[in-house]
């Protein structure tokens, strides 16, 4: 990664958790939806980091929010706090066309991460 970590969004070089740096790890946002759904069909969508190895949560280094949206459009955000909350936003939606979820996280040390998750149309 070149450049500050707090200009712009920060994704892992890698999709591939074995070639991750610690780093990218820790900071990686992973969604987790069904690859297909129906049109219009409500949906369970949850948008974590720390899933391939443990973020701190302590008043020093914390994340502090996670948002969820629909290719541009912002759907929810979940604001976080150290030691108290946990590194999870949880929703559901609906869609009626193929779409592309993005994730993003931001860490109070390392800034924004973003992942993301193409959905189809049955």
């Amino acid at each position: 990664m070149e450049g500050s970590l707090l200009d712009g969004v920060n994704k892992p070089e890698t999709q591939e958790v074995e070639d991750m740096t610690v780093l990218e790890k820790k900071h990686s946002v992973v969604i987790e939806a069904p690859n297909k759904i129906g049109k219009e069909k409500k949906f369970k969508v949850v948008v974590k980091v720390g899933e391939h190895m443990e973020h701190p949560n302590e008043p020093g280094h914390f994340f502090e929010w996670i948002e969820l949206y629909a290719d541009d459009t912002f759907l929810s955000r979940i604001h976080l706090t150290p030691e108290k909350t946990h590194h999870k936003l949880i929703t559901e939606i609906k869609l009626n066309e193929p779409t592309k979820l993005v994730g993003r996280a931001r860490c109070n040390i390392h800034g924004v991460w973003e992942g993301e998750k193409q959905i189809k149309i049955e």
